[in-house]
């Protein structure tokens, strides 16, 4: 039962349809409109009913206005709900349709924009189901265009019914222009027929002969000849204007040929009035006479007011040049009266007008205000583009010195660590150097040894020799065992050398880093006359005490013995540099002699060993005690100190999990000059384990 309903349905909206193109289907039945309604009443296909309300509306509209409305309305909810634009855009039209032949021509002009809204949305090309015949071909963007053209159509129909010619004008062009692009002829047809209309109101013949052929031409070309009748009558009327009777004579023959054909009665009332004119202007006044009163009996039947007064105003003429005064009396009077009927209804369209010109003026205020919020909705994210964009060229800039101040800062870390480099060789070189004067020193004893006892031994082997040439063997044994002590005594101290060459290796050769057993004792000992002969063999003059206190009982621990060494001879170097130094004020006996003395001592407690190297110097001041660990920082003279001693022994110790703490006592008023709680003492803390 569904699926026959969809049948008889599609046959008679076919119909219904088909009728406004095709002259075959120019009158529809009151049978089918009852068909429809029956269908649109039982069946619960929504999509059914919208098609059916629709087509209802279209077979009222002509003759119905009431029920045309009513069916228009029902369409509209129906289309909301399926979510189907384009027929929610039909409905509207319709709706404006009906209401413009109310007169209710501001809700009219509401509906036709919003169906115009909705109709240039391409969103809408969804959903067109048997829409227009353009739905058959399945293109959707065809289907919304055609439909925004009929739009276009209706919205120039309303302005002429509002006499707003202008916008009538416009509109008319904007609908031709969109039904172009689809070749939708069928409107093309329509719109040439209604601007031919406006230029021959306006007089405008050239412009009007145009259209009306192009009208008439489209008109044969897409079969759709419903209108061709209004086209050849308007063209009569131009051709009349002008005097040129003979091609007004042919088109108004064309024009009761197609009437004639389509039952157009409205059509052949304005053909038989137009003929009336053009017999006249031949001097065949009893033929005028009839075709005006054939003119004048069709429009009363048509209810055409302006065909009758023009009807009227023929016969009044015709009349007159016959001289039968009563007669065009007559039919001037009817033509009065008529003309006032007309300007009654004109001044109650003017009044209608008022409220339409002020919906015109309200919409477009609104769409004005619409424009202006959007203008100022644009300038906003315009300005707020140009801050987004200022911002992002400060924080780009900012970036931009960012990477470059850091740049520089890792150039100038780079240059600060090569420095560093360089002044920590510097301060190991100037270690070595120190090393090497004071292992020179410890080397040259044992080589005198060796070079003396050599000597001694060549000459008590020429003494041998002799007394073997003698025969005097006491004297021979005598002298066998002198060269063999001083042989001894050769070999010992090459050895003590080859020992004193083996331990400058050990200590000149670059460290692996990595910790062995030590004896501590030895090591503070060895640097202790290293340090000592170094600064003797830079300065003769140079001259002090040294004293040890070694514990015995000190185990070996595991350390760096060359970085741990370098610390000893850094601080011991130091103790050297400050006990003789006096102060500058603070004696009590003037003349006291100061001896410089640097003591060197070790001590073994539960889990560490402690290393001390003090002198009875002048002291540390209190003001750069806290200073003196920090990286060039120095009080010697320029180019005497680097000032990164004293910072990378700390760093050696902490490294070995020690520490290096100092205890001083400035020089003062109270300073005795027996090294008594003053100087300065340096202790080395070292796990040992």
């Amino acid at each position: 039962m569904k699926y026959f309903a969809l049948i008889i349905f599609s046959i008679l909206t076919g119909l219904i349809s088909t009728a406004q193109i095709n002259p075959l289907f120019v009158e529809q039945t009151a049978r089918q409109a009852d068909s429809l309604k029956i269908i649109a009443r039982q069946t619960n296909n929504d999509t059914i009913r919208m098609s059916a309300f629709r087509d209802l509306t279209l077979y009222y509209l002509d003759f119905n206005s009431d029920s045309a409305l009513l069916y228009s309305k029902q369409e509209l909810p129906i289309a909301e709900k399926l979510n189907m634009k384009l027929w929610k855009a039909d409905a509207y039209d319709l709706n404006s349709v009906v209401l413009s032949n109310l007169g209710q021509y501001p809700e009219s002009l509401k509906m036709i924009n919003a169906a115009l809204a909705i109709a240039k949305d391409e969103s809408s090309e969804r959903n067109i189901w048997h829409i227009n015949k353009f739905t058959t071909t399945g293109d959707a963007r065809k289907a919304r265009l055609s439909m925004l053209a009929t739009i276009q159509l209706d919205k120039g129909g309303l302005y002429r019914s509002t006499q707003d010619f202008e916008k009538q004008m416009i509109v008319h062009k904007e609908c031709l222009e969109t039904a172009s692009l689809i070749n939708d002829f069928t409107i093309i047809t329509i719109v040439q027929l209604n601007l031919g209309n406006l230029y021959r109101d306006k007089n405008m013949q050239d412009s009007a002969l145009y259209f009306y052929n192009e009208s008439i031409s489209n008109s044969a070309k897409c079969g759709f000849r419903k209108y061709a009748s209004s086209a050849y009558n308007g063209l009569g009327e131009i051709y009349m204007r002008r005097n040129n009777f003979q091609l007004a004579r042919q088109a108004l023959d064309s024009a009761y040929s197609a009437s004639t054909q389509l039952n157009n009665q409205g059509e052949l009332a304005s053909y038989n009035s137009l003929m009336a004119q053009l017999l006249s202007k031949f001097n065949e006044p009893d033929s005028a006479i009839v075709y005006a009163n054939k003119g004048a009996d069709i429009s009363k039947q048509t209810g055409s007011v302006r065909n009758i007064i023009k009807a009227y105003g023929v016969l009044a003429e015709i009349y007159r040049k016959q001289n039968r005064f009563d007669s065009a009396y007559k039919y001037l009077e009817l033509t009065s009266i008529t003309k006032d009927s007309i300007n009654s209804m004109d001044k109650m369209k003017q009044f209608q007008n008022i409220g339409f010109d002020a919906q015109i003026k309200l919409q477009e205020l609104e769409k004005e205000r619409i424009e202006t919020k959007g203008k100022t909705r644009t300038i906003s994210m315009l300005g707020g583009l140009l801050v987004l964009v200022l911002l992002a060229l400060i924080l780009y800039r900012n970036n931009r010195q960012k990477q470059k101040a850091k740049l520089k800062i890792e150039n100038a870390y780079e240059e600060l660590k090569s420095t560093q480099q360089q002044l920590i060789q510097s301060e190991k070189m100037a270690s070595l150097g120190e090393l090497t004067a004071g292992i020179a020193h410890e080397i040259q004893n044992p080589l005198n040894f060796v070079n003396n006892f050599s000597e001694v031994n060549s000459e008590l082997v020429s003494e041998l020799v002799d007394e073997v040439d003698k025969g005097n063997t006491e004297e021979v044994k005598a002298l066998a065992n002198d060269i063999k002590d001083n042989s001894e005594k050769i070999n010992h101290h090459g050895k003590r050398a080859g020992d004193i060459v083996k331990g400058m290796l050990q200590h000149s050769r670059k460290g692996t880093g990595q910790k062995e057993l030590t004896d501590i004792n030895d090591l503070c000992d060895e640097y202790l006359r290293l340090s000592y002969h170094g600064l003797r063999a830079k300065d003769k003059s140079f001259n002090a005490q040294m004293k040890t206190d070694f514990d015995t009982s000190l185990p070996k621990i595991k350390v760096v013995s060359q970085d741990i060494g370098r610390v000893i001879l850094n601080l011991i170097n130091n103790a050297f540099y400050a006990a003789p130094l006096l102060p500058k004020e603070g004696f009590k006996d003037p003349a006291y002699r100061h001896i410089p003395t640097v003591w060197v001592s070790t001590k073994k407690e539960p889990d560490k060993v402690l290393i001390s190297i003090k002198d009875n110097g002048p002291g540390i001041p209190k003001e750069i005690l806290d200073k003196i660990f920090q990286p060039f920082f120095t009080t010697k003279p320029a180019g005497q100190g680097t000032g990164l001693g004293l910072s990378l022994s700390y760093d050696i110790v902490k490294a070995h999990s020690g520490e290096l703490k100092v205890n001083t006592k400035s020089a003062g008023a109270g300073w005795d000059g027996e090294g008594e709680g003053t100087g300065t003492e340096f202790i080395i803390s070292l796990p040992i384990s």
